[in-house]
């Protein structure tokens, strides 16, 4: 009697697991669009450019280096990186708000623990500040399809 009972209750569950399924969800986060009803009025300036070419000479090592080149970055962000400061020095130097038309030439050293940066190229500065006008705004907001709304100045 036992042995059927035995018998009988692994038949059952047996039977009840080979009855059982599993369901297996799959979801997928999604970010819904932002739609925006503020337009926000860029300012507009004028770039006066000085006439006369520079040529800068900046060689990074040492604690500069290091602050810049950072352990595990490809080459292409040291390039980048390298690109930011000597460009930074360079306006900071001649008293400038943007390079104009600027060309870099990079050379490594010292199997890259220095670098000699070379940047030529004319500074600009920003002149003539101006607030757009109507018309700018107007333009702009059939451009990106912004329905009308309130205006950020």
């Amino acid at each position: 009697m036992k042995t059927k009972l035995i018998i009988a209750t692994v038949a059952l569950a047996a039977a009840l697991s080979s009855c059982s399924t599993f369901k297996y969800q799959y979801s997928e986060s999604r970010i819904a669009e932002a739609n925006t009803s503020v337009f926000v009025i860029p300012p507009t300036a004028k770039v006066s450019v000085n006439p006369e070419s520079f040529v800068d000479v900046w060689v990074f090592d040492g604690r500069e280096l290091r602050s810049i080149v950072t352990p595990g970055i490809n080459a292409e962000t040291v390039t980048q990186r390298l690109k930011t400061a000597a460009s930074n020095k360079s306006l900071v130097k001649h008293n400038g708000d943007i390079l104009v038309a600027p060309v870099f030439d990079i050379v490594s050293e010292n199997d890259g623990h220095s670098y000699t940066v070379t940047v030529r190229g004319y500074t600009g500065t920003f002149t003539d500040w101006n607030k757009n006008t109507g018309d700018y705004i107007e333009i702009q907001k059939s451009r990106l399809s912004i329905a009308p709304a309130a205006v950020c100045e």
